[in-house]
């Protein structure tokens, strides 16, 4: 049948190792041919979804780390800023000063995607200039005190999918399966080193590789994978969404996706 040319392999194990040789590029646009996805849509929801992210994470998150560094200075805490502390640090804080530091606890996810709190903080900055994460750089990330990005510091990839993935824990249910409150991250997004249970999820967001980062659908035991690449995690969550709008009614679990929800399928019309 038609599907291998589609999908990168017929047997979907061979699809979950951290390999990005698997890669195929006719096999990545016959499976937009095979969806209905022009380029041309592909460039347009890209273009949205950069802008979405800028807006909505990035923007919003700048704004709410200095409204709690300037709450902190008035309460007399100014050397335990978010970016001067670990996550660790400033997660004490948010229990010893409740009242004050309420939303330290909701940002901290976005938070730990790395223990250099510098970097990451002035990098969230950075993304969040401008209106559609023009400085964006899918396998590194920017200069840290005058120095080129070294491996030890997070990809922007990597900071922007462990931000999409708080975004959406934080707007679904808490599932009584999933104390911590990670319902997407633990439900529908799978990282490498970890195996994916294809019979216990019907669908998933896949990262199969850390350095350079490559994502992929899962969607039963089928690999939906576009280019590699500097647009590949963009792509990857464009299809995510094509997926929910097609295949789940715009839900994602019990959430909306559409305009009476979280209002994000407008990044794929």
């Amino acid at each position: 049948n038609g599907r291998d040319y589609f999908f990168l392999s017929s047997g979907i194990n061979a699809e979950y190792g951290g390999d990005t040789s698997y890669y195929n590029q006719q096999a990545a646009d016959l499976l937009l041919e095979r969806l209905g996805i022009s380029s041309h849509s592909l460039d347009t929801w890209t273009e949205n979804l950069r802008k979405w992210l800028a807006q909505t994470i990035f923007q919003h998150l700048q704004q709410e780390i200095t409204t709690i560094n300037s709450t902190l200075e008035q309460v007399g805490s100014a050397e335990c800023k978010i970016g001067s502390v670990s996550t660790a640090v400033l997660s004490k804080i948010s229990s010893n000063k409740h009242e004050h530091m309420a939303n330290i606890a909701l940002l901290l996810p976005y938070l730990e995607v790395s223990v250099n709190q510098e970097y990451l903080v002035k990098r969230i900055q950075e993304l969040a200039s401008g209106s559609c994460l023009g400085c964006f750089r899918w396998e590194s990330g920017g200069k840290h005190k005058n120095s080129p990005w070294n491996k030890e510091l997070p990809t922007d990839s990597q900071i922007v999918v462990q931000s999409i993935a708080t975004y959406l824990d934080s707007h679904l249910p808490r599932n009584p399966m999933f104390p911590e409150g990670r319902t997407f991250t633990t439900q529908y997004f799978v990282q490498t080193p970890s195996k994916v249970d294809n019979k216990k999820r019907e669908y998933a967001f896949y990262q199969s590789s850390i350095h350079p980062p490559h994502f992929k659908l899962l969607v039963g035991d089928e690999v939906w994978e576009v280019s590699k690449g500097r647009n590949n995690l963009f792509h990857s969550l464009l299809l995510f969404l094509y997926y929910l709008r097609e295949h789940q009614h715009g839900m994602l679990g019990p959430v909306n996706l559409g305009p009476t929800g979280l209002n994000m399928l407008w990044i794929i019309s």
